[in-house]
């Protein structure tokens, strides 16, 4: 969790810095909370070291039980800093493995902080559309806690893995008339650092209540395959998301 506090003390450190500069035309600020209704599906998995077996988990469209996500970009001229921040918790109580078996009952919570933080450059601006590419660090922190009971055992315990992973992508927007617009976001990450693979893509239609208010609905999708000595992971969240950014 410390490297996350890091991650928003660095962020809210640079909006701070930039504050005194809000008069000049070239600095850009904005804000972005949103409502991303998230879908799992895939196969997370616990390792633990001593006798105990592996316990797995299928996930398939079950309900997110928690979910924060915001963003925060910060640019000057054709220059910016992107962050953005998602907290996500998931439970099964079905289609969990205890070893090669089924487990006759019980529960597995995954929760998981993912943050990004790219710097990036306006390759291309018009007074309609622009393209940003970009290039930073993606950390990931997963906790799985674990309470299942199988045929000749019980294992209530909890495991957890930190993940840092560079991170590339690019973003790109357009004004289709005065008020409504289109934008899209995708990153790729992983190149086996820390995770095998890992990517995100993101879709909106924008519409722009006034210079500073754009409200935002479209549909986002995350996917990461990595696997430690203690978490197996191989999952992907996607769904609707409807976000206001407010520009400073």
């Amino acid at each position: 969790m410390r490297h996350v506090t890091g991650f928003v003390i660095a962020l809210a450190a640079g909006l701070f810095w930039t504050a005194s500069a809000q008069a000049q035309d070239d600095w850009r600020v904005d804000v972005t909370p949103y409502l991303w209704l998230a879908m799992p599906k895939g196969d997370i998995a616990a390792i633990f070291e001593n006798a105990d077996p592996s316990v797995g988990a299928h996930f398939d469209d079950v309900g997110l039980s928690g979910v924060f996500t915001g963003a925060a970009d910060v640019r000057y001229g054709r220059f910016g800093v992107l962050g953005d921040l998602t907290y996500y918790s998931i439970k099964a109580d079905k289609d969990i493995t205890l070893g090669p078996l089924p487990a006759i009952s019980g529960e597995v919570e995954v929760s998981g902080t993912k943050a990004l933080l790219v710097g990036y450059y306006r390759a291309y601006e018009s007074e309609k559309s622009s393209v940003d590419v970009m290039a930073g660090l993606h950390y990931v922190r997963t906790e799985l806690d674990i309470d299942v009971t199988g045929p000749n055992r019980q294992i209530s315990r909890g495991v957890n893995d930190d993940l840092w992973d560079p991170m590339v992508g690019v973003r790109a927007k357009t004004r289709i008339t005065e008020h409504i617009g289109l934008s899209g976001l995708a990153t790729y990450g992983g190149f086996g650092a820390s995770s095998d693979s890992l990517y995100e893509l993101h879709g909106y239609v924008t519409y722009s209540f006034t210079p500073t208010i754009t409200a935002e609905l479209g549909y986002r999708y995350y996917s990461a395959d990595w696997s430690t000595d203690r978490i197996n992971y191989d999952a992907a969240l996607g769904g609707p998301v409807l976000g206001i950014t407010f520009g400073f």
